[in-house]
């Protein structure tokens, strides 16, 4: 009975350091997010009801089709070392983008994303990654029913950190 009693004690102190230790990492990420967070800009998506944050020292380009738009965001300093871009298509056709090659992986990751959530593919070419999911606009008009949503970039980091950006967009 005393050595049962002693291996439930162990497996109870190890269960409890094994929920700090993770507790921790959680609170190290949302203590990053949310610096990350701080440092972006709400702007609007040209003339629509839609604004997402960007860092500042980025713009929105807009290309604008028959029936849809597409919109990119990029540093507005095209000489410095770009840490991520992406953008947005607002119509009724979007189509995914396939990976660059065969080689590349494919994982899946969810995301909230005008409040609703949202499952994104992310590809990884030797440490190239992009992302991409196709949700419901809530837009409410007959034009733009559909959001591609997409992005670049060259490390896992900034890889969370885009999942950030495109967490932030909202509709007003």
């Amino acid at each position: 009975m005393k050595t049962q009693l002693k291996i439930f004690a162990l497996f109870t102190l190890l269960l409890l350091y094994s929920c700090k230790e993770n507790s921790d990492k959680v609170s190290k990420s949302n203590d990053a997010d949310n610096e990350f967070l701080k440092t972006l800009v709400e702007r609007q998506i040209g003339k629509s009801n839609y604004y997402i944050s960007l860092p500042k020292d980025y713009v929105i380009e807009e290309t604008n089709g028959e029936d849809f738009s597409v919109y990119h965001f990029y540093p507005a300093d095209s000489t410095k070392k770009t840490d991520f871009s992406g953008g947005f298509y607002f119509g009724n056709h979007p189509s995914q983008f396939p990976p660059d090659s065969k080689s590349c992986t494919t994982e899946n990751k969810k995301n909230r994303i005008l409040g609703q959530d949202s499952n994104w593919t992310v590809y990884n070419c030797d440490g190239n990654y992009s992302v991409q999911t196709i949700i419901d606009s809530k837009s409410g008009e007959n034009w733009n029913e559909l959001l591609h949503i997409f992005g670049n970039t060259k490390s896992n980091k900034n890889l969370n950190n885009m999942l950030l950006i495109f967490s932030t967009m909202k509709k007003n």
